[in-house]
């Protein structure tokens, strides 16, 4: 994210879906938002269902939300909520979708939601021992974002080795 507005509209809008929720048995609130690599934000929240499982956080809603558009390379994801951390399926599904470079803004809302925290990390960071396809061989797809990445890494490596 290049500017504070950029981070404050992808903040805006997590909070506004937010709003959206759907949980009347839990009571536990939660907006999301995604920045994709082509600069388009999707939203989401989370959707329960008496039939638990078949319950869906934010994350995975935006996320979705932005796949079914064709837009798969997150740039920077925002989660809001009250101690808003993502589950580990979330995590999951986010490192799918994520490069190294991914940021992740939890904001944290007061329970009077008249106030918010901001803690930024990075997607890779929150699941330290993930699965991950690329290295199972379950994913070789060069358009994924993190093959991408990868193969730009490797450019950038052969371009440096060769000036030595």
């Amino acid at each position: 994210m290049k500017t504070t507005k950029e981070i404050a509209r992808l903040i805006d809008i997590a909070l506004s879906a937010r709003k959206n929720a759907y949980c009347p048995y839990s009571r536990y609130r939660v907006g999301a938002s995604v920045l994709t690599a082509s600069g388009r934000i999707f939203a989401g929240c989370n959707v329960e269902n008496a039939s638990y499982g078949l319950s869906i956080c934010a994350e995975r809603t935006a996320i979705f939300n932005a796949v079914s558009r064709n837009q798969r390379e997150m740039k920077a994801i925002c989660v809001v909520g009250t101690s808003a951390k993502p589950c580990g399926a979330c995590r999951q599904v986010m490192l799918e979708f994520s490069t190294r470079d991914t940021i992740l803004y939890l904001v944290n809302v007061s329970a009077d939601s008249r106030r918010h925290t901001v803690t930024k990390t990075k997607v890779f960071s929150m699941l330290p021992s993930p699965f991950d396809p690329l290295a199972s061989g379950l994913l070789s797809s060069p358009a994924h974002p993190r093959n991408t990445a990868r193969n730009n890494d490797k450019k950038k490596k052969k371009r440096s080795s060769r000036g030595r």
